[in-house]
């Protein structure tokens, strides 16, 4: 397990000697949730309603700053990670050690957002204080939970290298299923009931509905649903990288792509 940890130290310390990058991100993020914040109090104010699909005005501010805080933690980094390992050839190297890739991988993503992590528990602590142990523990077995399975779903779309040329056209298109159906733009709970299902696609369990736990806006109902729904994903997403990972391998050559 220490060789996994060392995978983690290296990364996090990676990621804190290129401070300009991390405070880059940190300032680009800020502005996102000022225009959010901006936008939808101007919203508030000229449709003369006090609430929207029962979230008050102070509610909607904090449900922005931390779904955008959740847009660092859940990153496109793995999917970058295996491709530069597949199209160089080096995952031959990777494949000899006595180490698993995938595992090795979550502990190197685990320790790249691993900062924006700390923020974020700062913020749901101050947001939503946990005084009662059982609710604690659930909200972390539910994030830890998202976070697994969100690490599997940036697997997945590395693995596809195995096929595709060049992966980064998928950067945008991942950023956007994040702004649109991860609840960035806005919370999926204002969407009609036709189309309340998108509320348990990867993306909105990673942002939306984990922003709804941390302010408080999410019944016990829906919180066993969204658990529920993580696991599915979990075990769906587990059977297509161990095809993916089969199939690709019989395809690389170990030279490159």
């Amino acid at each position: 397990m220490m060789k996994y940890f060392f995978s983690f130290q290296n990364s996090l310390f990676t990621l804190l000697s290129y401070r300009t990058n991390f405070w880059v991100r940190i300032f680009t993020t800020l502005l996102s949730i000022g225009m959010s914040v901006f936008m939808w109090q101007a919203i508030y104010k000229f449709s003369g309603q006090e609430t929207v699909a029962g979230i008050g005005q102070a509610n909607m501010s904090l449900y922005l700053v931390i779904v955008n805080i959740l847009t660092l933690v859940f990153s496109t980094e793995p999917i970058f990670r295996l491709s530069a390992l597949i199209r160089s050839g080096n995952l031959s190297v990777m494949l000899l050690r006595p180490v698993n890739i995938l595992m090795q991988g979550f502990f190197e993503y685990l320790g790249r957002s691993f900062p924006y992590l700390l923020i974020y528990m700062g913020v749901f602590w101050v947001v939503k204080p946990i005084s009662n142990l059982l609710v604690g523990l659930g909200s972390l077995g539910l994030f830890l939970t998202i976070y697994v399975m969100f690490y599997m779903l940036v697997t997945l779309m590395g693995l596809s290298s195995f096929w595709l040329i060049q992966i980064w056209p998928m950067q945008p298109v991942f950023n956007a299923c994040f702004f649109l159906l991860g609840g960035q733009l806005f919370p999926l709970q204002v969407l009609p009931k036709n189309f309340r299902w998108l509320l348990y696609n990867p993306f909105s369990l990673a942002g939306n509905q984990l922003t709804m736990l941390s302010i408080g806006d999410m019944s016990e109902e829906e919180f066993f649903r969204s658990f529920l729904w993580a696991l599915i994903w979990i075990l769906l997403l587990g059977v297509l990288i161990h095809l993916f990972w089969k199939r690709g391998n019989l395809r690389y050559e170990g030279v490159g792509m």
